[in-house]
């Protein structure tokens, strides 16, 4: 019988950002390097996080990663109920929980390639990213998604304009608003409808997809509105 892995070395957040608090993260140089990496992915994949968040959100990204990290060696049951805490906390933040939903994906995939001893135990975090999608297609399915990014690209009239991928965003916030997260929708457009920030055809295209995306049916792609 092949033995457990050792027991999981701990560390506070507050060595890896000094803003976290005292919580404990992991404190395993394998699993940091992993979370590090995974972090890197996800702002390389979404510059969102760059442009809303800067330095200060790629220090929560750090220690979010490994205090999720630390999760791994729990039941499932405690693993999803974690993880559902933080994405209601982040979308009130502004992040719609697809963002958490693709992060613990990379996570996992960087975790198990570090730390392959502990596969079995990452496995949870693949779940709870299961778990978040399975809630997100019952009032947003991708389908959905990927039409109305491709309409909100076309309202710009240039599809390289949304770089920041807010296409997908705000449908991504309406099923969270959905599935009854506080406040999903209105923390993103906050940002991504600021006419300080951006220009009058981009503020149009924003108005015009999140009425089509909380006007599409529950479980529908609602490709039918897209000529509205």
């Amino acid at each position: 019988m092949a033995e457990p892995p050792p027991a999981r070395v701990l560390a506070s957040a507050s060595s890896l950002n000094p803003s976290a608090g005292h919580h404990l993260v992991t404190g395993d140089p394998r699993e940091l390097a992993a979370a590090e990496h995974a972090g890197e992915r996800s702002w390389a994949a979404w510059t969102y996080y760059a442009c809303r968040y800067g330095d200060r959100g790629r220090q929560f990204t750090r220690s979010d990663s490994a205090w999720i990290a630390t999760l791994s060696g729990s039941p499932g049951s405690v693993v999803e109920r974690q993880i559902r805490w933080l994405g209601t906390l982040l979308a009130a933040r502004g992040m719609p929980r697809l963002l958490l939903e693709e992060h613990l994906r990379i996570l996992h995939e960087e975790l198990v390639a570090a730390v392959p001893e502990r596969a079995p135990e990452y496995a949870s975090l693949l779940q709870a990213a299961n778990s978040l999608r399975s809630e997100r297609e019952a009032y947003m399915p991708d389908s959905a998604l990927r039409i109305l990014e491709t309409g909100f690209r076309d309202l710009l009239g240039r599809p390289t304009d949304d770089d920041l991928r807010a296409g997908i965003l705000i449908p991504a916030a309406v099923a969270d608003e959905r599935a009854g997260v506080p406040g999903a929708v209105t923390s993103l457009m906050e940002w991504l409808a600021d006419g300080a920030r951006f220009p009058a055809r981009w503020l149009a295209a924003v108005d015009q997809t999140l009425r089509r995306a909380r006007g599409s049916p529950v479980g529908s792609t609602g490709s039918d509105r897209q000529s509205r």
